[in-house]
């Protein structure tokens, strides 16, 4: 499950005691929060002895809402265990609004599980649904010294990512001061579901965890539990993270699940981008635009865009780049249209910036973009929200 529709909540959380009570605690994008003990004196898990429970309705497109506070540093238990075939999500925020826990199944059963170690302050736990329906799950919220709620399935337990007992190293060095600037190794996620690596200076990365009979799903923590990116099916069933304007030097962590088989070998691997792969990359995935002309990266050459220009493209993983010249100013519309189970998001460049994307245009799974332009080169690039197989008609029409 990709988490970009984590960044559309921006949540902002209030630090002054009387705000963080009785306004919205997690921002407008979220519903008011209930305190797990009833009040904010009774949901210190610092001094709680045993874990609390609560039911969480959950509406449909919606969060269910649990606050609680630290009055000292500990190690956090987080559980939602769905009722009804409900297959819920957590989300954790401190209180600067950071996302600080995500977790879909790693209760087991579809259920969510999350274990991290918090220092003292508020904390806001929102549930959610996998599929957006509405429905009930049972919160578990605890030390976790505490009885689970869950059988728990391991992968993305961050508190296991910050002990160095906990996960396996990969790379007998710094990944960027290796010989081939690369390590890999191969386990099943049920032997090894961690595994912690350094850098010594800022290097672009990539990230892979392949074996389809696996199905791997791949997050990645810093040094402090902190996490910075997930991956589940990049290329087929197998995961990947690419990091080509770099990671800072420091200490990461690699928490694995296995969606499918975990007794099933996965080969891990961190190797640092050289700067083509690392272009190259941003290309793939749209986060700058390649030269028009091709020289570069794959483009397809649409001509000048009089009235209309149309083609269909068969797009997968990466994107797919197309280019067009205009004459004069005017206002151009771009319609990305899936055929069968297609999810596109179109992207417009023009001279190496950004203009407009869109997924998910007019109540449907199609996107468009409508930008006013001046004469000149521009670039389009088309990519499955899901990195499925699957034919995008581009469409690109000049208004008059």
């Amino acid at each position: 499950m990709p988490i970009r529709r984590l960044a559309a909540l921006a949540l902002v959380l209030l630090s002054p005691v009387p705000a963080f009570a009785q306004s919205q605690p997690c921002g407008a994008e979220l519903p008011r929060g209930s305190w797990i003990g009833g009040s904010e004196a009774a949901s210190d898990l610092a001094t709680a002895p045993a874990p609390t429970d609560r039911p969480a309705s959950i509406p449909a497109n919606g969060y269910d809402v649990t606050l609680f506070t630290l009055s000292a540093p500990a190690d956090v238990r987080l559980e939602a265990a769905g009722r009804d075939g409900i297959d819920p999500l957590i989300e954790l925020y401190d209180a600067t609004g950071a996302l600080v826990l995500f977790d879909d199944d790693s209760g087991g059963r579809f259920d969510a599980r999350g274990e991290i170690a918090l220092e003292t302050g508020r904390y806001c736990l929102a549930t959610r649904s996998y599929d957006d329906r509405a429905g009930q799950a049972d919160l578990r919220i605890g030390l976790a010294a505490h009885p689970a709620l869950t059988p728990g399935s391991g992968g993305s337990n961050i508190l296991a990512c910050t002990s160095e007992t906990a996960a396996t190293a990969l790379g007998a060095a710094a990944i960027d001061q290796l010989p081939d600037g690369s390590a890999v190794a191969f386990h099943s996620v049920a032997q090894v579901p961690y595994y912690r690596f350094t850098l010594q200076s800022r290097t672009p990365l990539v990230i892979r965890a392949t074996n389809p009979r696996a199905d791997p799903y791949i997050y990645l923590y810093d040094a402090q539990g902190q996490l910075i990116d997930e991956n589940d099916d990049h290329n087929s069933l197998n995961s990947r993270l690419d990091f080509p304007e770099g990671l800072p030097a420091g200490s990461y962590c690699i928490g694995m699940r296995a969606l499918s088989d975990a007794s099933q070998p996965v080969q891990v691997s961190v190797a640092a981008m050289s700067s083509q792969v690392a272009q190259q990359t941003l290309f793939s995935s749209a986060e700058a635009s390649p030269p028009a002309d091709g020289s570069a990266y794959p483009v397809t050459q649409l001509g000048p865009l009089e009235t209309r220009l149309s083609r269909d493209a068969s797009v997968a993983g990466d994107a797919i780049w197309h280019a067009f010249t205009m004459d004069a100013a005017g206002r151009v519309t771009i319609d990305a249209t899936g055929f069968g189970s297609s999810d596109p998001i179109v992207y417009l460049f023009g001279g190496g910036t950004l203009i407009a994307q869109n997924d998910d245009a007019n109540g449907t799974l199609d996107s468009q973009v409508s930008a006013w332009i001046g004469a000149g080169s521009y670039t389009v690039a088309l990519m499955q929200y899901h990195g499925q197989p699957g034919t995008i008609r581009l469409e690109i029409r000049r208004e008059r």
